[in-house]
């Protein structure tokens, strides 16, 4: 499962505040599906996660950039990681922190420096195998394939870079030949499938991609303040996404919607989660 959880902190200065009510709603999503792996994005603190998820059954991998004086703000902050369930042999793996500062990384030298989010890994033991899982939670304002195309707004040019190094990450898993699969927040309407010429992530014929969330069919419901008013908006295209290399098959794939009558009694995410179930076949 990936899941954006909408600014998920105790915190008197966040702009979403949530009661023990509307803990217990995520809650009960969560405990609906009680998927083995949770990426979630906008998590600010364990602490926080655990009113969503059981500390009993889950162990919680927070990105690094927890512990970043460089890269992390002052109050709250939007974190990435994973929970796993505790029968799960798990290892956190070095995240991807050059998507904070994706100019400098590449090491442009006209680059501005800038506090984004990491891409959080860990490395599960499945089947005698180790699978990689990248977490992403990308730039946002650049939503549309013909604005990451033209590169003239601010977010697409980081988009475009934090794709390169995406696809940095990918290309060395599919050198090691081993299982992985990348998912998250793109922040991104991606209409293409990975190929050589187009699509967010490119792949080739001697190192395909499977695109997990191709045939998902985007319709959540969210809950929008603004002005001290709410809004309830329809989003039909999808932003969040799974890729995964040629070793799993894909059994489901679905976006877990939210009622309007959820959404009138509490306060929820404005991302719709995504489930995924995966088989991973023999080496």
């Amino acid at each position: 499962m990936t899941w954006n959880l909408q600014w998920l902190a105790d915190h008197p200065k966040n702009d979403i505040q949530r009661t023990t009510k509307d803990y217990q709603a995520l809650k009960q999503i969560f405990l609906t599906h009680q998927p083995d792996v949770l990426a979630f994005q906008e998590v600010n603190s364990a602490k926080s996660l655990y009113r969503v998820i059981p500390k009993d059954q889950y162990q919680v991998f927070m990105s690094s950039r927890t512990m970043s004086t460089e890269d992390k703000f002052n109050g709250i902050n939007q974190f990435t990681g994973f929970a796993v369930k505790k029968h799960l042999i798990t290892k956190q793996l070095p995240d991807i922190t050059e998507l904070s500062s994706p100019t400098k990384a590449l090491g442009l030298t006209s680059h501005y420096p800038q506090k984004l989010r990491y891409g959080s890994v860990i490395a599960l033991q499945l089947n005698n195998q180790t699978v990689s899982l990248a977490n992403l939670h990308l730039k946002s304002g650049c939503f549309y394939p013909n604005q990451l195309s033209s590169n003239k707004k601010k977010a697409c040019r980081t988009l475009n870079l934090q794709r390169q190094i995406v696809q940095q990450w990918v290309d060395n898993q599919q050198t090691k030949q081993l299982p992985f699969i990348i998912i998250g927040d793109f922040n991104h309407q991606i209409h293409q499938p990975p190929s050589t010429n187009n699509g967010f992530i490119s792949s080739s014929a001697n190192k395909p991609l499977k695109w997990l969330s191709q045939n998902i069919n985007g319709n959540c419901l969210a809950k929008v303040i603004k002005n001290n008013r709410v809004y309830y908006r329809q989003y039909k295209q999808l932003i969040d996404h799974g890729f995964s290399s040629v070793h799993f098959t894909l059994n489901s794939a679905q976006q877990i919607q939210f009622s309007k009558h959820q959404l009138e009694q509490y306060q929820l995410t404005d991302h719709c989660p995504l489930l995924f179930t995966l088989t991973l076949t023999k080496p």
